[in-house]
């Protein structure tokens, strides 16, 4: 393992970069993890390395990625003599950690450029799978498309990471493939919890679809390095300017907003929902206009929704009046 802890060593920054944050779906990502992802995993070899493996990946179709999981995967694939493999198991991890935003993009550059310093037998493969890692996540789709294809010829797994690599190069190159676009829609069970994979279909689709690819990347993480540019996505599929996308919050995010205040009897959390129900007629904001309408019963709320309006000027007082209306 020594020889080849380089592979192993790109999750480095990982350890030290965003520890204490806690993930934006709502899960901490410093919880116990999959019982099976113990500290020997990534030790595992042969039959018991294939039986791991099988079980990570049937982890992963149930939407069950779990911080690390991408780390052990990458030691057993390492053991097995597979390096390419083991970088690529090693991105995945990252991959995960940048779209929660518990990485920076400098930081996967850096660890995909500490494969590149390997040398001797059989490093060869993983160099080239980093070399096509750097181009993928610097946008250089064809290059990143030409490195990787050899690895995913040798996978039985049609919904593999390297299938889901080489699908968004092809994808960013040729966003209107039908054959390209179902095969990505096809392996979304494995990738539930991969903002990027979200974000990248957002971009693919549109309409509807595209609206909803967006929403599940905003969903898992608001604060994340994709979340904007999903925003302008979701604002641009509900006819609005895409430039109204940074007053735009997914269904999810409203409900949670809506939850703290309720639980923390906290009215004041309720001013994050007034650029969005100061936009345009839009679903979203309609939405959110109806759940402020049901909590405007409560008093405490209601006074204080109703103050606000007072205070507001244009649309936001005309939307305010509308959701205090009738309050006894």
């Amino acid at each position: 393992m020594e020889k080849y802890a380089a592979l192993l060593a790109v999750l480095a920054c990982l350890s030290c970069a965003g520890a204490d944050k806690t993930q934006a779906s709502g899960k901490d990502p410093a919880a116990p993890v999959y019982p099976a992802l113990d500290r020997s995993a990534a030790d595992k070899s042969g039959a018991a390395g294939e039986k791991t493996l099988a079980q990570f990946a049937e982890l992963e179709r149930s939407g069950g990625y779990i911080r690390g999981m991408g780390l052990a995967e990458s030691g057993i694939r390492e053991n097995a003599g597979d390096f390419a493999g083991a970088a690529l198991a090693a991105y995945k991890e990252l991959a995960w950690a940048y779209g929660h935003g518990r990485a920076e993009k400098a930081d996967l550059e850096k660890s995909l450029e500490n494969i590149l310093a390997l040398e001797g037998e059989g490093e060869a493969a993983a160099v080239q799978a980093a070399r096509g890692l750097i181009a993928f996540l610097n946008g250089r789709w064809e290059e990143a498309e030409t490195a990787l294809a050899p690895f995913f010829e040798d996978d039985e797994e049609p919904d593999s990471f390297a299938r889901w690599l080489l699908l968004a190069c092809a994808l960013e190159q040729n966003p209107g493939s039908r054959k390209a676009g179902a095969a990505y829609a096809a392996i979304r069970a494995r990738y539930m919890l991969f903002p990027e994979y979200w974000y990248r279909g957002a971009r693919f689709f549109s309409g509807l679809f595209a609206a909803e690819y967006a929403e599940r990347c905003i969903g898992l993480a608001p604060e994340g390095p994709f979340a904007g540019e999903c925003r302008k996505i979701l604002a641009a599929s509900t006819g609005l300017d895409p430039q109204d996308g940074a007053a735009l919050k997914s269904r999810i995010e409203i409900e949670e907003l809506l939850s703290r205040a309720v639980s923390g009897n906290d009215p004041e959390l309720l001013s994050g929902l007034l650029p969005l129900i100061a936009l345009p007629d839009n679903s979203y904001t309609v939405y959110a206009v109806g759940a402020l309408q049901a909590l405007a019963a409560a008093p405490l709320f209601g006074d204080y929704l109703e103050a606000l309006g007072k205070k507001s000027s244009g649309r936001l007082a005309e939307r305010l009046r509308y959701i205090c209306r009738g309050r006894g």
